[in-house]
């Protein structure tokens, strides 16, 4: 099979692309490919103005839990398949990127660490030191939202933690953790983890004064999609001192221009940490993913 690679692989040997794509039976071909595998950190949205030119094109492949960066209508309208990781559960349950740079997140809301190292030249002075005051995982109640890949692996190093893990997923019944049924039921939480897929039932999901009698300073980590929750409740809880909010990704990220409008991207505070989108973005996890994608396009 034909196929163009648009994500990044640029980290990987030529030798070691040509072995797995020679495994696989495919050929590398930007032309006239029969298969596209996309890039899912790409910044504009993917519909008719890019796949129209490719006629011959049979299947869209996206290296990712998401798809919110393809039009997916539109790709079924022409008969193309798109395929994305979800549908290779083998694949994505050795891919540990996510989850591991989620508890970086977390470590850092509770640890300050990057404030730490920002503040190395003030060392121990008695207002440094004061700021730089944290709090202990051990003890502390973790409400995972969504207890998929990711929020069992979260509950995974929660527990190595001495932590409390409770978590809300109506679609998920695991008796190793204690299961609530509504989302206020996490209000004895120290730290939110939002790790749910986005979709029509979760899209907007933290929204609506959910948050408003949850604790003062409650920590909010969201690595699933910025569409999850509602941005303009979010700023006004972050504004108000009401939440510490740790994320790795924002509302319309397909969309630069819009994305640098954020309000929450423009937010200067000591409330809120944003990275740009890169948990996934490991050698390992990368590699894995391409393979993943490529077997699942090859069928």
């Amino acid at each position: 099979m034909r196929v163009k690679i648009e994500c990044p692989i640029n980290f990987l040997q030529v030798q070691d692309i040509n072995v797995i794509l020679d495994s696989l039976g495919y050929t590398l071909d930007s032309k006239d490919p029969e298969c596209i595998v996309v890039n899912p950190g790409t910044d504009i949205f993917l519909g008719e103005d890019y796949f129209s030119h490719y006629e011959n094109l049979k299947i869209v492949g996206t290296p990712s839990t998401g798809v919110n960066h393809l039009d997916v209508d539109y790709l079924n309208n022409r008969n193309i398949a798109a395929k994305c990781l979800l549908d290779n559960r083998n694949v994505l349950e050795n891919i540990h990127a996510s989850a591991e740079f989620t508890w970086l997140h977390i470590m850092n809301a509770f640890r300050k660490f990057i404030p730490a190292v920002n503040n190395v030249e003030k060392w121990r002075e008695d207002g440094n030191e004061s700021l730089l005051r944290s709090n202990e995982l051990a003890g502390k109640t973790i409400g995972i939202i969504g207890l998929g890949r990711i929020g069992r692996k979260i509950a995974k190093y929660a527990k190595a933690f001495n932590m409390n893990v409770e978590y809300y997923d109506p679609y998920v019944d695991n008796c190793q953790y204690k299961r609530v049924f509504s989302l206020t039921n996490l209000q004895k939480a120290d730290i939110l983890c939002i790790s749910c897929y986005l979709t029509e039932e979760t899209r907007g999901l933290i929204g609506g004064g959910i948050l408003d009698d949850f604790k003062q300073g409650l920590i909010v980590v969201n690595t699933s999609r910025g569409e999850v929750v509602d941005e303009e409740y979010i700023y006004n809880l972050i504004i108000k001192d009401k939440i510490f909010y740790s994320c790795d990704v924002l509302c319309g990220e397909q969309n630069i221009n819009m994305l640098k409008k954020s309000k929450l991207l423009n937010l200067d505070r000591d409330n809120i940490v944003i990275t740009p989108h890169v948990a996934g973005a490991t050698v390992e996890s990368q590699t894995k993913a391409l393979r993943g994608i490529l077997e699942l396009c090859i069928k």
